[in-house]
């Protein structure tokens, strides 16, 4: 009796097991489902990642700067380079999992700039004689960036994509307070935003550049 029982227990752990890793084998080739999707343009399958993974990101981004502006604003640019970078997932861990590193990343920059401004108030003169030391050309190069992200919201995004910006960037709003604003989704204010900054990332490519100099 006690080896039969044993039987049936190994054979229920043997079979939770292969449920486990078939449930992981599905996952995987949703997850490049999904990727392909996004990397042959298809708004629907971006859409479903954001709707998938975006509340777990924030939490993430949240949990380690504290600051629910901040990590919203790592959401957006993790799904930006997820966009930009969706072909170079090659399935060798869970997407979830590779958006947790690229969070991480956008996280430690933001530690990184914290840590520069707290020196730069600590020591204003500091700051000041750095900032007499830009470059005069650094100078008409950002100005010149920042010209064409004008441009660009004028003539490549719609005026609802254009306001959704303008509130969030702007004025500060949070997404929340956007949506009531506008009468929209909170999703509907994400997917905005993140259509707006992928289209300035496309238009104007070496704004990144310049915003982390």
């Amino acid at each position: 009796m006690g080896n039969e029982n044993g039987a049936v227990h190994s054979e229920r752990i043997n079979h939770a097991s292969g449920a486990g890793a078939q449930d992981l084998a599905g996952q995987r080739l949703r997850d490049m489902d999904l990727v392909a999707g996004i990397v042959a343009g298809d708004d629907g399958c971006f859409e479903r990642l954001h709707t998938l993974y975006r509340e777990r990101i924030y939490r993430f981004a949240l949990k380690r700067l504290g600051n629910p502006s901040e990590a919203e604003d790592v959401c957006q640019d993790v799904f930006l380079q997820v966009f930009r970078c969706a072909g170079s997932y090659e399935g060798r861990s869970s997407l979830l999992t590779w958006m947790f590193g690229i969070t991480h990343h956008q996280v430690c920059r933001r530690h990184r700039r914290r840590s520069l401004e707290t020196f730069s108030l600590d020591a204003p003169e500091t700051a000041e004689a750095s900032a007499e030391q830009v470059p005069a050309d650094r100078q008409v190069e950002a100005a010149r960036i920042l010209a064409d992200c004008g441009r660009v919201l004028n003539e490549k995004v719609n005026d609802s994509q254009r306001r959704v910006f303008h509130l969030r960037y702007a004025r500060n709003f949070s997404t929340r307070a956007i949506a009531r604003e506008l009468g929209k989704s909170n999703q509907a204010v994400k997917i905005s935003l993140f259509r707006t900054r992928r289209t300035l990332a496309a238009e104007t490519a070496d704004l990144a550049a310049v915003l982390s100099a």
